[in-house]
């Protein structure tokens, strides 16, 4: 039976049994579990009611990181079929373990998502994702083609093979980043600068993630195109994407519950938030074998919707992303977190004072980052020599071309600071 065949009562219900099995799974085969609900004098049969699940202690990225390889898989090595590389908030390595039956829910999870938009086994889905970045998009590829639809992935070429793959083959279906979609944006609008018809596509819509996608993005999109622009929810320390998505009516990203159970939580206490106030999503896998999750603290700031949906569910729904409990931010896809860039500013050049990191950002996407450093002293070598070791330094470590510029103390920009971050619009031309 599939979950909108369900009434709000049978899935809690399903929530309720499958919560007890992951309790018992993590109990009797993840040390870690044990260990925390032995602290508490707890076996999973003791936790029957809400209060007792939320006295369980929260799981952590950094836990995550602590149990590195294969300390939190709650089943053989020989029984995973797949491994996912990760990183946890402070840059240490995650390996994330599934079976061979937590790998075919995850694909069965993306196609209820595109059938969900309308994508069936006529359509040509064009998968445009860095592989490398983001390692869910395999889940793209494999749901399309469970629906019988023809797959394109064309993740490292150029835009405009990509516009000229769309039009080649007629792709109805764009799958990638925000940042790239206003990229092709961007290379359309110089292709009709040039005397080309920019609306000479066949695409339908575009699904973008796992980044969430800006309003104003979305509506840009829309006007150029006139196609409609779906967002998907996943989380790289379980499974992505798959985990929650939009529908046809856009009022929100529809969880899958009979697999994951949500929260949302005050960042700084840990207690529940009322439907409708921010907080941060915390998850519980339900169905997952190889690697449990027992209250994982995603660090996403999200508002959660418990109401009847236009599209006829009745599933809770969450909103975007709206910021990062860890002030993470988002530079073309890659994501940057202040708090390293801080010791590797200062792992590289000690004498540094202070800084800034400075976030441009187009049509509410981060574009290109610059990090604007005060020196306290400088030594016999010169200036421009010790910023470009702090720049090769930063782009070797994140991935990411960055531009480091040395200002005067009283340059440094106060405005909108979030832990040494700042963001700037791009004039549009």
């Amino acid at each position: 039976m599939e979950q909108g065949d369900w009434n709000r009562e049978k899935r809690h219900q399903v929530q309720r049994e499958r919560l007890q099995m992951t309790l018992n799974r993590a109990y009797f085969h993840v040390d870690f579990y044990r260990a925390r609900m032995d602290a508490l004098g707890l076996v999973p049969e003791d936790v029957t009611t809400d209060d007792a699940f939320q006295s369980l202690p929260f799981t952590t990225s950094e836990d995550l990181a602590d149990h590195y390889p294969y300390g939190l898989f709650a089943v053989p090595l020989r029984d995973v079929v797949r491994l996912k590389i990760a990183t946890s908030r402070d840059g240490r390595p995650i390996v994330v373990g599934f079976t061979r039956r937590d790998a075919a829910l995850w694909q069965s999870l993306m196609v209820r998502l595109f059938a969900g938009l309308g994508i069936h086994e006529r359509d040509i889905v064009q998968v445009a994702f860095n592989y490398s970045l983001f390692p869910g998009a395999m889940t793209f590829n494999q749901a399309a083609e469970a629906l019988g639809a023809t797959v394109a992935p064309s993740a490292t070429v150029s835009a405009r093979l990509q516009l000229q793959i769309m039009r080649d083959f007629r792709s109805t279906v764009l799958a990638t980043t925000p940042s790239f979609a206003l990229h092709l944006l961007d290379t359309l609008r110089e292709e009709h600068s040039q005397g080309r018809e920019s609306h000479d596509l066949s695409l339908k819509l575009m699904v973008l993630g796992p980044d969430a996608v800006p309003e104003i993005l979305r509506q840009r999109l829309r006007s150029q195109l006139g196609l409609p622009v779906y967002n998907i929810y996943g989380v790289s320390e379980m499974v992505e994407p798959g985990l929650a998505g939009e529908c046809p009516a856009q009022r929100g990203l529809h969880v899958a519950e009979e697999h994951f159970l949500v929260e949302v939580v005050h960042p700084v206490t840990g207690a529940p938030v009322p439907p409708g106030a921010e907080g941060e999503l915390v998850i519980t896998t339900l169905s997952a074998e190889a690697y449990p999750l027992l209250r994982y603290r995603t660090g996403d700031v999200v508002t959660l919707d418990p109401s009847p949906c236009p599209c006829g569910q009745d599933t809770v729904r969450l909103s975007s992303v709206l910021r990062r409990t860890d002030h993470r931010v988002s530079v073309r896809g890659i994501p940057v977190s202040p708090h390293r860039v801080e010791r590797l500013v200062r792992d590289t050049e000690p004498d540094i004072q202070d800084f800034r990191l400075v976030v441009w950002t187009r049509f509410g996407l981060g574009d290109s980052l610059e990090v604007w450093t005060v020196f306290k002293v400088f030594s016999n070598e010169s200036k421009a020599a010790r910023l470009e070791r702090l720049r090769s330094r930063l782009r070797r470590e994140l991935g990411l071309g960055v531009r480091v510029v040395d200002v005067a103390p009283e340059r440094l920009p106060q405005e909108g600071l979030t832990y040494k971050t700042v963001f700037r619009e791009k004039i549009e031309p």
